[in-house]
């Protein structure tokens, strides 16, 4: 019996281009912001993002909560992530909890130091919507990382969110 490329692959076990999220994995401490769309501040707010691997390393889970003036947790967004060896990106899929789901098809690749995300799909109400997210400035213990948006196909982009994470000393 013959192994399926698939099987094949994934027997081999973790790829390089796998661990290209390692700066990811652990607990961070985050700095953010939102902007309104002529590109200024809308808030800041401080929140946590924690990662980590599962499948022995072949994809990361994430999850990142944003927190009141208060402390008190407001938001959480959950990711997986995976390395197509099928398509040579990274794939990505991602939830906000007590919230509408936006239908988008994330992929994303390593290049010139950063990791650079893309994604296509609609807004809860069906319009279409584009976003690049890039993490970049990336150390032992920190990185910063930001959204920009687009609501005519790529043509004009808009900030909509950035922010800076530091290792948690927990």
């Amino acid at each position: 019996m013959q192994v399926p490329p698939d099987v094949a692959r994934y027997l081999r076990g973790v790829t390089p281009e796998s661990r290209q999220f390692d700066f990811l994995i652990g607990d961070w401490d985050v700095a953010a912001a939102k902007y309104k769309p002529d590109g200024s501040l809308l808030l800041q707010y401080r929140g946590s993002w924690s990662a980590r691997y599962l499948n022995e390393g072949r994809m990361v889970l994430d999850d990142f909560k944003a927190f009141a003036p208060t402390g008190e947790e407001i938001s959480s967004y959950v990711t997986l992530r995976t390395y197509s060896q099928t398509t040579h990106r990274w794939e990505m899929s991602g939830l906000a909890a007590f919230q509408p789901a936006t239908v988008v098809q994330w992929y994303g690749e390593w290049k010139d130091g950063e990791m650079q995300i893309e994604a296509i799909g609609k807004d809860p109400k069906g319009n279409p919507i584009r976003n690049r997210i890039r993490f970049f400035l990336i150390e032992k213990d920190r990185f910063s990382w930001e959204s920009n948006i687009s609501l005519d196909d790529g043509k004009t982009w808009i900030a909509a969110a950035s922010l800076t994470a530091t290792r948690a000393l927990r």
